[in-house]
């Protein structure tokens, strides 16, 4: 008879970043990454951490939960490889995780609700969410896209979720029809969850078209000269 299996979450979609297991009995256990350390020193070596510290082996790994974004460019690169990584070598399952979701699952108001990734000169990823129904839980409502502050649909709109890097036109748009902007959070707790749920679900990735979520092309790949 074969062991429980558990499930891991990788949160490095953001500069603070951390992994999350649900062991055998559903109980959930957080690790975060070094705050003095890369993502790509620390991530494996967060995961042994963890591991170790419950008393759980590799093999047990029935799925891997990742984030992919938008975000960090290296910090999403080394977490979607690393959660192929891992399923190839483990025969995981791997789900994909929007961070989008991410950030909604740790957010309790109503919805509907907008959360702004990846802000840079002056736009930002949107992504609009709404409570489902029956369970209450966040769902993704649309087409996620850039949006400035000419584009950002607020109409009905409980709450946008940016950070500090959210643009300021953007901030002041929100201001002006009264939608408050609230500093999201990426919890890898939330991550687990979230793809504990689609996992349920039947909502897995081939690991071999696992790709993260960029909302525009990294600054360091270059351009093609114009013919």
């Amino acid at each position: 008879m074969s062991e429980p299996s558990v499930m891991l979450a990788i949160e490095a979609s953001q500069r603070h970043g951390g992994v999350a297991v649900r062991d055998p009995q559903g109980r959930h256990h957080v690790e975060r990454l070094r705050s003095s350390a890369r993502h790509d020193d620390d991530l494996l070596a967060a995961v042994d951490r963890l591991y170790d510290r419950h008393g759980l082996r590799p093999a047990q790994t029935g799925a891997v939960a990742v984030s992919v974004g938008p975000g960090g460019f290296t910090g999403l690169r080394i977490a979607v490889s690393t959660a192929k990584m891992l399923g190839e070598a483990l025969g995981a399952k791997i789900v994909a995780v929007p961070t989008a979701l991410v950030a909604a699952e740790s957010h309790d108001g109503p919805g509907p609700i907008i959360i702004a990734l990846a802000a840079r000169d002056d736009t930002a990823w949107a992504t609009r969410l709404t409570r489902d129904e029956t369970d209450g839980t966040w769902i993704i409502a649309g087409e996620a896209g850039l949006v400035d502050a000419d584009t950002i649909w607020l109409k009905g709109i409980k709450a946008v979720l940016g950070d500090d890097y959210l643009p300021g036109p953007i901030r002041e748009r929100c201001q002006a029809q009264k939608v408050p902007v609230i500093e999201p959070v990426f919890s890898p707790s939330a991550c687990l969850d979230v793809g504990w749920r689609l996992l349920q679900d039947g909502r897995t990735s081939d690991p071999l078209l696992l790709a993260p979520i960029y909302a525009r092309p990294p600054a360091a790949v270059p351009r093609q000269p114009r013919r």
